[in-house]
C-alpha cells in the first residue's frame, strides 16, 4: 500500500535510522503491535495528515517526504505500523505547506473541522451548553477575518470550551469530555496560529479520544485533504 513517511532533513528518524530512495528497513513480527513504540516502522497513509499530525507527533522541523511501501499491521487515525517499510521516492512539500500564512490557516481548519465532527457527542449530554460550539465558531470567525480582536475572542471562547470539558470529565462523561476538549484546541489553534501548529493535531488526538468513547468513526484522512481543499478555494 502507498504510504508516506516523514524524516529530518538527512533522510533519518528517531535513532538516526537512516532512509532514502530504495531504502528498506524491517522489524520482527510481533503478536500484537503497538503504535508509537519500537514494534513498527511508523508511516501515514495521507500526506496532509502526516504534516498535521506531525507537530503532536515526531515534530521533525522542516521534514522530508517519502513515498513508503509496507503492510499495514495496526493503524490509528491515518497513522500506520508496517514490520516492514520501504521509502521509494522523495516528495516535494505540498503548496499549502511551503507557504507559512496557509500553513497557519489550514492548521486552524483542520482543527476546526476535527472539533465539528465530534460536537454532537458533547450537545447530545448537555444540550443547553454552547460552549463547544462557541468556541468552534470563534475559531471560525477567526479564519474568516485573522486580527487580534478575533484571536482574543478564540482564546475566551477556548477557555470557555475547556470549563466545559473538565466539568464533564469531573462528571465521568468522558466522550463528552474529549468532545470538548476538541473545540477548546480548535480555538487554542486559531489564538496561536503565528506561534504554534501542535493545537491542530491535539485537536486530531482529543477527536480520535471522543469518537473512541462514543464509538464513532472519523476519517481523519478526509478531513485533512477536506482543510487543505478549503484553502485552495479561499
Amino acid at each position: 500500500m502507498e504510504l508516506y513517511k516523514l524524516t529530518n532533513k538527512n533522510g533519518c528518524t528517531q535513532g538516526n535510522t537512516q532512509w532514502g530512495i530504495g531504502v528498506t528497513h524491517e522489524l520482527k513480527a510481533t503478536e500484537k503491535p503497538r503504535l508509537c513504540t519500537k514494534d513498527v516502522l511508523h508511516a501515514y497513509k495521507n500526506i496532509n495528515l502526516a504534516l498535521l499530525l506531525n507537530p503532536n507527533h515526531a515534530n521533525i522541523s522542516n521534514p522530508k517526504i517519502w513515498e513508503a511501501e509496507g503492510e499495514i499491521v495496526v493503524e490509528d487515525y491515518g497513522k500506520v505500523g508496517c514490520f516492514k517499510l520501504t521509502t521509494t521516492k522523495e516528495l516535494s512539500c505540498p503548496d499549502w505547506y511551503i507557504d507559512d500564512k496557509k500553513r497557519r490557516r489550514v492548521q486552524v481548519q483542520f482543527a476546526v473541522l476535527c472539533a465539528e465532527s465530534v460536537l454532537h457527542i458533547y450537545e447530545n449530554q448537555y444540550p443547553d451548553d454552547n460552549r463547544p460550539r462557541k468556541a468552534i465558531e470563534a475559531a471560525q470567525n477567526y479564519l474568516k477575518k485573522p486580527s487580534n480582536a478575533a484571536a482574543k475572542a478564540a482564546n475566551a471562547a477556548a477557555k470557555a470550551a475547556n470549563a466545559a470539558a473538565k466539568a464533564a470529565k469531573a462528571a465521568k462523561a468522558a466522550n463528552a469530555a474529549y468532545a470538548a476538549n476538541a473545540a477548546y484546541a480548535a480555538n487554542a489553534a486559531a489564538y496561536e496560529a503565528a506561534y504554534e501548529a501542535a493545537y491542530a493535531a491535539k485537536a486530531a488526538n482529543a477527536v480520535a479520544y471522543a469518537a473512541k468513547a462514543a464509538n464513532v468513526e472519523i476519517d481523519f484522512c478526509a478531513l485533512a485533504d477536506q482543510a487543505v481543499k478549503m484553502e485552495d478555494n479561499n
